[in-house]
């Protein structure tokens, strides 16, 4: 479905054209990108407790890129599910360290964007005085009545559930859900292996810096 469009002739004509050494070589950084991807979950899931094989996990964050190909996104799902089926993980457990792991990318690459954006500012101030479609268009997301709307619902939802609703059974499952969640988020907290899970997130986007950079030669 994703390709259903793209001319397959006009891709393939492309593909004969590009140096397949140098996209080799830039593949090889992908790859290492992606294997420390996976011994940075490890830490994350050996610190609840769970010691599955070094290469499952790996294989796995691997996997999670292979299955985004078919259809994107359902490979984090697939990840989590596949290591929580083989390993005798609970599913849950697994999506939590998960989710640490997307929020140290996330928070490591806005960190990476706002060290561009201090040391290019100037190219960023033209670019969008040049270009004032975008600020129109953040504008106009914020002033949507859906989106207010949507807010507004979201609170009063949110409300009504810890207020009138807390002690539906519901309610009751989703609070030991979250105190089960706060608890293995303290484990992963007191960690010892902090200073690895740096070290591990500056080589992963290196390589991914060098995956991206050599495909311009």
């Amino acid at each position: 479905m994703m390709y259903r469009n793209t001319d397959l002739g006009e891709l393939w004509q492309i593909a004969k054209s590009g140096n397949l050494a140098v996209i080799g070589i830039s593949l090889i950084f992908g790859l290492i990108g992606n294997t420390l991807r996976g011994l940075r979950w490890e830490l994350f899931v050996n610190s609840l407790g769970f010691h599955p094989p070094r290469s499952s996990i790996v294989y796995a964050t691997l996997g999670n890129y292979a299955v985004n190909f078919v259809l994107p996104r359902a490979g984090d799902v697939w990840r989590c599910g596949v290591v929580s089926k083989y390993d005798k993980i609970p599913f849950g457990k697994t999506v939590e360290t998960f989710l640490v792991d997307k929020v140290i990318d996330v928070s490591s690459g806005m960190l990476m964007i706002f060290i561009s954006v201090l040391l290019y500012i100037e190219f960023f101030i033209s670019y969008f005085r040049d270009n004032p479609q975008f600020a129109d268009k953040m504008a106009s997301l914020f002033s949507s009545a859906w989106i207010q709307y949507s807010l507004i619902s979201l609170t009063i939802l949110l409300i009504l559930m810890l207020t009138v609703f807390r002690k539906n059974p519901i309610m009751v499952k989703i609070a030991h859900l979250f105190s089960t969640v706060k608890y293995d988020l303290k484990m992963i907290g007191k960690m010892k292996e902090k200073w690895l899970i740096i070290i591990y997130t500056i080589l992963i986007w290196f390589c991914f810096y060098l995956y991206f950079y050599i495909c311009f030669y």
